[in-house]
């Protein structure tokens, strides 16, 4: 491992340490790389000494389902309003209560007055 008083970072303008920055994602890639390789074999081997294979183990296509994102929910899709107060602001009932709702419950008010 480098000594960390080894690069002067002081005295690197803002293009040398973005070009340094890169550097080294790109040596962390490489190593990352070079990881998965080693234990994928490692994995194998430990595998076939059991007379089994990695797939058996994991499952066929483990690792692309691994990788995908889960569906995202349908964006525009609005909530319908639970609440809306006397000068017409709404609330949905989800998440933090509104300023306004907060501020009528301090005066002693009830929620379920403003249900819609």
């Amino acid at each position: 491992m480098a000594d960390k008083g080894s690069i002067n970072l002081d005295g690197m303008t803002v293009p040398e340490l973005e070009e340094l920055i890169a550097a080294a994602r790109g040596k962390i890639g490489e190593i990352q790389a070079e990881a998965r390789v080693t234990m994928r074999a490692k994995l194998e081997e430990m595998a076939a000494s059991a007379g089994l294979t990695l797939e058996e183990i994991v499952g066929a296509g483990a690792a692309a389902r691994s990788s995908r994102k889960p569906p995202q929910k349908p964006i525009g899709k609005s909530v319908p309003v639970k609440y809306r107060s006397p000068n017409g602001d709404t609330w949905s009932g989800r998440g933090r209560p509104p300023r306004w709702l907060a501020v009528l419950e301090a005066e002693g008010k009830n929620r379920e007055d403003y249900r819609v």
